[in-house]
């Protein structure tokens, strides 16, 4: 079915001139949260997703010694492919495209791993359209970062990269999607790119509680089950596996992606940001003060409420109808 279609269903449209471009990039296997904030991509009908980017996790198979993690080393991306794969058709999502990312790091700045994910970066950039377009990033930074060093004309064509990541401001520090990818991040922030940031002590507020999710989600069709399901499963594995962090959290869930739709959502008056010089990221992932740097826009907060409510009424109204085998 094409998406189309089931946009249909909510009851309302979008007029064209409102509407932007978006390429989703996420690590859809690493854990829940993702499922969410695609989902919630796909049903907004201001956005023209022109296709999903599977990322790799690699970097919690490296730092954990445990058996079932480093059994899938170099695997990650595939995983999120797969994982990508079953949400579409759980979504009866036909027409949206899923492209492989790297499968890696960044180890050599003249051979970055240019994957099908991050050619499809370039030629939609390089595309003639007036629709602005951003990059929902929800994940490491590998695949944009190697479109960049491909073809670096495209930063000044897209219009903003929007990326979960990074530690608080103005220290930084540790932080999961950073830590995938440190020198990607060095040279985005290095680069022209116009980025928006939602660091760590922004995004880790999307809190939401199992009992909840139960309560509004899994009702809603095959994709709503679905992705309770995961949630489950993923919250009872991880909890058996040392990470060396605080994961997961028993009865609560960060739905830590989602504001990569809340900031395109949310009009310009409501967005919560500062702007600030795009700081020098250290090995060690604390931030460097650069006054040279580019501006980038720094999220302050996020509006959790209308960002899941929105979620729950747009899931409901597009699925919430379907039985459940």
């Amino acid at each position: 079915m094409k998406r189309e279609q089931i946009l249909e269903r909510l009851g309302f449209c979008v007029p064209d001139n409102r509407k932007k471009r978006v390429i989703v990039h996420a690590d859809i296997a690493a854990e829940a949260d993702d499922n969410f904030a695609v989902i919630h991509h796909l049903l907004s009908p201001s956005e023209d997703v022109r296709g999903i980017i599977a990322a790799n996790f690699e970097w919690k198979f490296r730092q954990s010694t445990h058996p079932a993690m480093q059994a899938q080393r170099l695997t990650s991306m595939e995983q999120s492919y797969e994982a990508g794969r079953r949400l579409l058709e759980r979504m009866e999502i036909d027409d949206v495209p899923i492209l492989k990312g790297a499968s890696d790091f960044i180890e050599d700045r003249d051979r970055p791993p240019l994957s099908e994910g991050a050619e499809f970066m370039i030629r939609e950039a390089m595309r003639e359209c007036e629709e602005p377009l951003y990059i929902a990033l929800q994940a490491g930074l590998t695949d944009l970062a190697a479109a960049y060093l491909t073809e670096p004309r495209i930063a000044e064509r897209i219009t903003a990269a929007i990326w979960i990541g990074g530690g608080a401001y103005p220290a930084g520090g540790e932080e999961p999607n950073l830590r995938q990818d440190v020198y990607a991040a060095q040279v985005l922030f290095d680069s022209p790119v116009k980025i928006w940031q939602v660091p760590m002590n922004i995004y880790a507020g999307m809190n939401i509680s199992l009992s909840k999710v139960i309560s509004r989600v899994k009702p809603c069709g095959k994709v709503g089950a679905y992705i309770v399901d995961v949630m489950l499963k993923i919250n009872e594995f991880y909890g058996q596996i040392p990470l060396r962090m605080d994961f997961p959290h028993g009865e609560l869930w960060s739905i830590g992606d989602q504001p990569t739709v809340s900031v395109l959502l949310e009009n310009a008056a409501g967005r919560r940001y500062h702007v600030i010089r795009a700081p020098h990221i250290r090995d060690d992932m604390t931030y460097e003060e650069n006054p040279d740097g580019k501006e980038i826009w720094v999220f302050d907060q996020i509006d959790r409420r209308l960002t899941m409510e929105d979620f729950f009424a747009k899931l409901r109204l597009c699925y919430g109808g379907q039985s459940v085998v």
